[in-house]
């Protein structure tokens, strides 16, 4: 199979950090970037030290002047939405970061509107391609702790970005905890019910919005405490967080990234951690490649992923209501079936 020619869209701050995978990736050749601002698109170039790749300020002439297979989207969520309904208008696969879009209400939109065209979108959920999370995931997937019944995630971070960021009012849970979300979908193989969330602006915040989150999330009969900050003082986890599944027969639990087994008996090991050819978000390109090759729909496809965003979604409802409330209503199944 030749080399898939990508168009990435969003040359700026975390989209520097793609090109630097992009360029280095075997079957992928980078033909042209997108950029509203002049400045991103210079030092794109001279991080690349390509002349070649062709530059654009406008995605609809690129679209236009350019033969490629796949666009790759690293903007703003407010921008996905258009972005990719054009790209896939001109004949490409799409991939995104996360979010699929600003609101759940325009994922759901898109994931209808795409349906109309027979390439596919694909999310990059890039925390699921980490070897801890895999060693973790296997573990509970082989049922060695039993039946989870109940579980921790704590996430502790002070990380300051500026930009569009500062202006969510739901920070932390419409930028960050999409991950843990979409983690705890991925590793447990369940779907959620239901979420009751709360969340605050500590005075120390640095945040526009809310920056500290709270949730009770019900997977079926799992009941996980979830709690974020992004604006925590003291002791830091990783990005990952903190876990602890409890099960049946024993706990597993994650810090500081090392994967640790307990079971009934006090016995305390260190989950071997899998080989994996690429990790992080290497391998949500690695997926993409592959997919497009056997033509198939991609793991975190957007109908898939609506599945994630939809704990976003409810967490931010439960939020406004002061309530519990369904995760998956009628309205979303439809579109994600």
């Amino acid at each position: 199979m030749n080399k898939l020619k990508v168009i990435q869209i969003g040359v700026g701050g975390f989209g520097q950090s793609w090109l630097t995978i992009l360029k280095d990736f075997d079957e992928i050749e980078l033909v042209a970037i997108v950029d509203v601002d002049e400045n991103n698109i210079q030092n794109a170039i001279k991080a690349l030290n390509d002349e070649t790749v062709l530059k654009f300020q406008n995605h609809l002439e690129a679209f236009e002047q350019v033969q490629a297979d796949i666009a790759i989207i690293i903007t703003p969520p407010q921008t996905h939405k258009q972005l990719a309904i054009d790209a896939l208008e001109a004949g490409m696969y799409v991939f995104m970061e996360k979010p699929i879009t600003h609101t759940f209400e325009e994922a759901i939109e898109l994931a209808n509107q795409s349906k109309q065209y027979e390439k596919f979108i694909m999310i990059s959920q890039n925390y699921r391609w980490r070897p801890e999370i895999e060693a973790i995931k296997n573990c509970i997937q082989a049922g060695t702790i039993g039946a989870v019944e109940y579980g921790e995630w704590n996430f502790r971070r002070a990380t300051k970005f500026g930009g569009w960021r500062d202006q969510y009012s739901e920070i932390l849970i419409e930028d960050m905890s999409i991950h843990h979300f979409d983690l705890l979908r991925h590793i447990l193989g369940k779907e959620p019910s239901s979420i009751y969330a709360k969340s605050m602006k500590p005075s120390w915040s640095w945040f526009g919005g809310n920056g500290v989150a709270s949730a009770i999330i019900k997977f079926d009969d799992i009941l996980i405490n979830y709690f974020g900050s992004w604006v925590t003082r003291g002791n830091e986890t990783s990005w990952n967080g903190e876990v602890r599944l409890v099960g049946s027969k024993g706990i597993v639990e994650l810090i500081n990234d090392v994967p640790m087994l307990t079971l009934e008996d006090g016995m305390t090991t260190e989950l071997k951690l899998p080989k994996m050819r690429y990790t992080d978000r290497a391998f949500s390109i690695y997926e993409m490649i592959e997919a497009i090759k056997e033509n198939r729909k991609p793991i975190t496809h957007i109908e898939d992923n609506l599945k994630s965003f939809a704990i976003v979604g409810g967490a931010l409802k439960s939020i406004k209501k002061g309530a519990e409330v369904v995760v998956l209503e009628n309205k979303s199944t439809e579109a994600i079936k």
